[in-house]
């Protein structure tokens, strides 16, 4: 797969779940988070950016039998977020998952806290544990294999998002976001102390 069908697939993906999105009802009427979806398409294309095309593949068909379905699996998420329905699925992979990217996610927040705050670890997994249940077997078979590749390859499925997240933002890397905050909080205290 050539890396323009693949960002063709991601974008393909990214509609379709935004679709899902806005269609949410939350209790509280429309969230700030549907208010910006461009930011819901940049989240979800880190998200799907480090995984395979197997993946890829396979996670569309999830979204396009759901639509077929009337099924909505962003509302399915959510409410699995916040205990409004039952466990979707008791996969142990899913415990596997979530364990290995708990695992990532601790490691960068702990070089970079400044950029990855380290406090959001408990909502980090509730998210990823609640979209893993809406997979399919097959889909979440072939998340699994991304994860047990990436521990073959001693690569960070969680580094590598924020990686890409970092120069969407307009940085050179992430250590250059943590160095760039660094610098602002040494300025600060330096400039506090001035004062």
């Amino acid at each position: 797969m050539t890396q323009s069908s693949r960002e063709a697939l991601i974008s393909t993906i990214i509609d379709r779940e935004l679709g899902m999105f806005l269609a949410v009802r939350n209790r509280d009427g429309v969230s700030l988070c549907q208010e910006r979806p461009e930011s819901f398409r940049i989240m979800r294309e880190i998200t799907h950016g480090v995984l395979s095309e197997a993946f890829l593949a396979s996670y569309l068909c999830d979204l396009e039998q759901a639509g077929n379905n009337g099924r909505n699996l962003m509302t399915e998420k959510y409410a699995l977020m916040e205990g409004l329905i039952p466990p979707l699925s008791d996969a142990p992979s899913i415990r596997e998952i979530v364990r290995a990217e708990s695992e990532w996610r601790k490691e960068v927040a702990t070089q970079f806290p400044r950029s990855v705050q380290p406090d959001g670890h408990e909502s980090f997994c509730r998210y990823l544990g609640s979209e893993l249940q809406t997979y399919s077997a097959r889909t979440l078979a072939a998340y699994a294999e991304c994860v047990e590749e990436a521990h073959r390859e001693h690569r960070n499925l969680v580094r590598e998002r924020y990686e890409l997240l970092m120069r969407k933002l307009g940085y050179e890397s992430l250590a250059k976001c943590e160095a760039v905050l660094q610098a602002g909080r040494q300025h600060g205290a330096t400039g506090a102390a001035d004062a």
